[in-house]
C-alpha cells in the first residue's frame, strides 16, 4: 500500500539500491572489457571476414554496460526500512508500507547452484494483497507456501548479503520470523508483468473504455473432424530457423580460428569465437526442444470434444467439462481457449504444454485454462465453425487481444512438480 508517512527515526535502514549498484560493477566491467576487445579488433586491420558481425556485437556490449551502470546509478537511492510499524519500500519521495499486523509470516529463502547463492526476503500476508500496487507489484510472487497457514501470494525481495535484513526482521517482527529456508534455485520466479497489464486493461474496460474487439469469422464448410493444432509445423519452423543460424555460427567460428595467428590477435580471435559457439548451442537446444515436445503432437475436435494425441497416446477434453470456448486473435497467432468448469491437471502428460494462467475476459470464466495455438494459422475459421457446431452454448466468440494474453507454458513448474510429486495433481480453476 502507498504510505502517507515515513519510517520512524529509529528505523533500520538498508540501502537496497546502493547494494545493487555495487554488485553490478563486476558485470559492467566485463561488458566494458568486451566492448574494448571489439574496438581493438576493429582497429587491428585484420581480415576476419564475416566475423565482423561479432566484432560489431562486441562493440555494442560497451554501451550495454553503460546503460546497466546508468540504470543502477539512478536506482541507487532505493531504500528498505524496518520499524515498529512495518516494512517500508522507498523510491525517491514515494514510499509503500507493508504493516506487520497484515502479515502471517516473514523470513528468508535461499538457494545455491555451482556458481552463485541467492537470498530473498519473504513477506507472507495474512489476507488479500494488492497485486497491482504501483510500487510493490513487481515483488509479488505466487509460490507454494512452507506451511498450510501461509498463503501462496507473497512479497519477495531479492537481496545480496542477507545479514542486515535478517537482523532487522528478527528485531522488528520476531513473532513473524520463520527462519532461513533453503529452496531449489527455480523458486525465484518473476513478476507477473503480463497479468499486471491484463488487469490494468480490465480495469480500463470497467471504467468505460472500449472492450476487446470482436473477431469476425468467415463461414467455412467442415467435415466431422477439424484439425486445431499440428505440432510438426512448429517443430519444422524451429528447424528452418535453427539450421541456417547454426551453419552461420559454424562458418564464423571457422573464419576466426583458421590459420596460425599468434600473439594478442590470436587470443582475441579465440575469445570472440566463443560467442558463435554458445549461440549455436542455444539454437540446437531450441531445435531439440521443438522436436521433443511438438513433433508428433496433434489436436483435433469433433462432436465428442477436443482430442490431443502425442507419441501414440491420446486424451479428450469433453465439451461437457468446459465452461466456455472461444478464440483469441493476436495478429499472426490465434489460440483456441478451453475454459474448464472445475479443476484441471496442470501436469497431464498430454495437456500440460497447453495450460495457461490468464486473466479471464469475463468474471464467470476461470484463469486456468487450455490455450491451444491454431496451426496451420489459416485454420482459425474452421476452428470457430467447429466450436459453433459442436459447442454453441459454450461459445463466447472471438476476441482480438494483446500479445500478453497468450502466456507461456510453465515448463520449470511442470518439471519441478512432476519431479517432487511423481505425477500431476488436479488444480482448481480459480
Amino acid at each position: 500500500m502507498i504510505a502517507d508517512g515515513w519510517p520512524a527515526e529509529d528505523a533500520t535502514v538498508v540501502r537496497y539500491g546502493l547494494r545493487k549498484l555495487l554488485s553490478s560493477i563486476p558485470v559492467v566491467l566485463v561488458l566494458f572489457a568486451f566492448g574494448a576487445l571489439g574496438c581493438a579488433l576493429a582497429v587491428s586491420g585484420e581480415d576476419i571476414g564475416l566475423a565482423w558481425i561479432l566484432v560489431v556485437v562486441l562493440i555494442a556490449l560497451g554501451p550495454v554496460g553503460v546503460i546497466l551502470l546508468v540504470s543502477r546509478w539512478r536506482a541507487r537511492r532505493w531504500t528498505i526500512a524496518f520499524d515498529a510499524t512495518g516494512f517500508w519500500w522507498m523510491r525517491g519521495k514515494e514510499a509503500a508500507l507493508i504493516r506487520w499486523d497484515s502479515l502471517a509470516g516473514a523470513g528468508v529463502y535461499w538457494a545455491r547452484d555451482r556458481s552463485r547463492v541467492v537470498f530473498t526476503v519473504e513477506l507472507c500476508p495474512d489476507g488479500e494483497i494488492d497485486r497491482d500496487d504501483p510500487l510493490l507489484w513487481r515483488f509479488v510472487r505466487d509460490a507454494d507456501p512452507l506451511r498450510p497457514d501461509l498463503p501462496r501470494l507473497r512479497y519477495r525481495f531479492e537481496v545480496g548479503a542477507v545479514g542486515a535484513y535478517e537482523k532487522a526482521l528478527r528485531r522488528w517482527a520476531p513473532e513473524l520470523w520463520f527462519g532461513r529456508k533453503e529452496q531449489p534455485l527455480s523458486y525465484l520466479g518473476a513478476p507477473d508483468e503480463k497479468g499486471h497489464r491484463e488487469r490494468a486493461a480490465a480495469r480500463t474496460v470497467a471504467s468505460g473504455a472500449p472492450a476487446h474487439e470482436q473477431v469476425v469469422f468467415e463461414p467455412v464448410d467442415i467435415g466431422e473432424t477439424v484439425v486445431v493444432h499440428r505440432g510438426v509445423i512448429l517443430a519444422l519452423a524451429r528447424i528452418w530457423v535453427g539450421v541456417p543460424v547454426t551453419a552461420l555460427c559454424a562458418w564464423i567460428t571457422w573464419l576466426l580460428v583458421r590459420g596460425h595467428v599468434h600473439g594478442s590477435g590470436a587470443f582475441a580471435r579465440y575469445v570472440v569465437a566463443v560467442l558463435p559457439v554458445l549461440l549455436a548451442a542455444l539454437v540446437v537446444r531450441f531445435m531439440v526442444r521443438g522436436l521433443r515436445w511438438q513433433w508428433s503432437r496433434r489436436v483435433t475436435m469433433d462432436p465428442a470434444g477436443v482430442h490431443v494425441s502425442w507419441r501414440g497416446r491420446s486424451t479428450t477434453v469433453a465439451w461437457d467439462s468446459l465452461a466456455g470456448v472461444g478464440v483469441h486473435d493476436q495478429g499472426r497467432l490465434s489460440t483456441l481457449q478451453l475454459c474448464p468448469k472445475s479443476g484441471i491437471d496442470r501436469d497431464d502428460p498430454l495437456l500440460w504444454l497447453f495450460v495457461r494462467d490468464i486473466e479471464p475476459l469475463r468474471p464467470d470464466l476461470p484463469r486456468l485454462r487450455y490455450s491451444v495455438s491454431v496451426r496451420p494459422s489459416d485454420g482459425r475459421d474452421a476452428v470457430a465453425a467447429g466450436c459453433l457446431r459442436w459447442a454453441p452454448d459454450l461459445w463466447f466468440g472471438g476476441r482480438r487481444v494483446a500479445p500478453g494474453f497468450r502466456g507461456d507454458p510453465d515448463v520449470k513448474g511442470h518439471l519441478r512438480r512432476t519431479r517432487e510429486a511423481g505425477g500431476g495433481a488436479v488444480t482448481p480453476a480459480p
